[in-house]
Parts: C-alpha cells; sequence; structure tokens
C-alpha cells in the first residue's frame, strides 16, 4: 500500500499558519491532505475552530465526527506542536489514531502525550513529504 493521503493536526487556534504552510508542502508533493481543508478561521476567540468551508448550519459536534472520519482514513498523520503542545482535542485525536495504527510523525516532540514517540517520527514537513513520496514512488507503507 503507498502513501497517498495525510491529515494534520494540532492546534489550529494557536499555530494554524504552520498547519497551512505543512499542507502546502504536502499537496506539493502530490500528498492529498484529508484534514483540514485549508480555508479562514471565521471564528476567531472561540474554544472551538470553525472554518469558511465548514457547514454553517453544522453542529461543532457534527464537524468534529466528520473530521475525526477524515483523520482515521488517512494513511498518516503530521502533528504539528510548536513548542510540544498539541492541544486537548489533538490527545484525544491521537488516541484513536495511535489505537487504529495509523503512523504519526510530528514537527516537534509532544509534551504531556503518554505514548512513545520516536526520534525518527519528528520531522519537518518538506523531510516527510520527501520520505512519504519515495515510499509512494516504490509502493512502500511507511510504518
Amino acid at each position: 500500500m503507498s502513501v497517498t493521503s495525510i491529515s494534520i493536526v494540532g492546534s489550529f487556534r494557536r499555530h494554524y499558519h504552520q498547519v497551512v504552510a505543512a499542507a502546502e508542502v504536502f499537496e506539493l508533493a502530490g500528498i492529498s491532505v484529508r484534514s483540514p481543508s485549508v480555508s479562514r478561521i471565521v471564528n476567531p476567540g472561540e474554544d472551538y475552530v470553525r472554518f469558511e468551508s465548514d457547514p454553517p448550519t453544522c453542529s461543532d459536534l457534527t464537524i468534529q465526527r466528520a473530521t475525526l472520519g477524515k483523520i482515521l482514513t488517512s494513511d498518516v498523520v503530521y502533528v504539528v506542536s510548536p513548542g510540544g503542545y498539541i492541544g486537548r482535542t489533538t490527545s484525544y485525536e491521537l488516541g484513536r489514531v495511535h489505537q487504529c495504527g495509523i503512523p504519526v510523525y510530528f514537527s516537534e516532540p509532544p509534551l504531556d502525550l503518554p505514548i512513545e514517540v520516536d526520534q525518527d517520527a519528528v520531522t519537518e514537513p518538506e523531510a516527510l513529504a520527501r520520505l512519504l513520496s519515495s515510499k509512494a514512488r516504490i509502493g512502500v507503507m511507511v510504518s
């Protein structure tokens, strides 16, 4: 199985510009970004981040469920974690991702996350995009 899709998680409230930059790197490398769909945050200052691309009639919970579905059907998950911060919701998402056995990579080692993170799983988006693209070319799944 080759790597064709990735989801990016992290604190969108705190680090959305880094999330967008990572998404651009992966898309340029031909890797489909399943989540988030990059668009403008429409509710600055609110607890739950909503995007211009989110259906306005859907509840936060409905959007979160759909997002988790995209994350759990991605080949790989990339965590934007400047300073090690990932946020509460991301911690929950990563628990499910870990449970499903989906490979996870981090921009920086996470703080206060009760899973072992191999140093090889800490990488910049450009290096990960090269790795995933090379694995896709030879048809090998990253683990």
